[in-house]
């Protein structure tokens, strides 16, 4: 098997487990979730861009039915509704994979027009 064939495998976020952590970063994470006595903490390998894989980090309450989701210095992404840890990470991806943009106020695009200067007659 060469380096090449062994990429797409690595990249896949179905192909890294979920693996538990003792412990959760105190920055990023909504203190109701860090401190909900059934949370759970879990972390996948995910490429972000590229091949390289980056550590995402799950906290999840099966009571609340919540589950926050962090990479990197990125905001905690939020998820209610969520029945599981597995489906909090499907979800995430489906997001990610999405372009991860926030609906909102889009600007209009100036299109075929660009300033120009004008000189003043004396």
């Amino acid at each position: 098997m060469t380096t090449e064939t062994a990429r797409p495998a690595l990249a896949d976020p179905d192909a890294t487990p979920l693996e538990p952590e003792r412990s959760v970063p105190v920055s990023g994470f909504s203190r109701e979730l860090r401190n909900a006595p059934d949370v759970e903490r879990f972390r996948f390998a995910f490429a972000l861009r590229g091949d390289a894989l980056s550590p995402v980090h799950v906290v999840f309450s099966a009571a609340q039915r919540t589950a926050e989701i962090k990479t990197g210095d990125m905001k905690a992404f939020r998820l209610t509704e969520v029945g599981s840890v597995e489906e909090a990470r499907k979800r995430w991806v489906a997001w990610w994979r999405s372009g991860h943009r926030k609906p909102g106020f889009a600007t209009p695009r100036r299109v075929g027009r660009l300033p120009v200067m004008r000189l003043a007659r004396t």
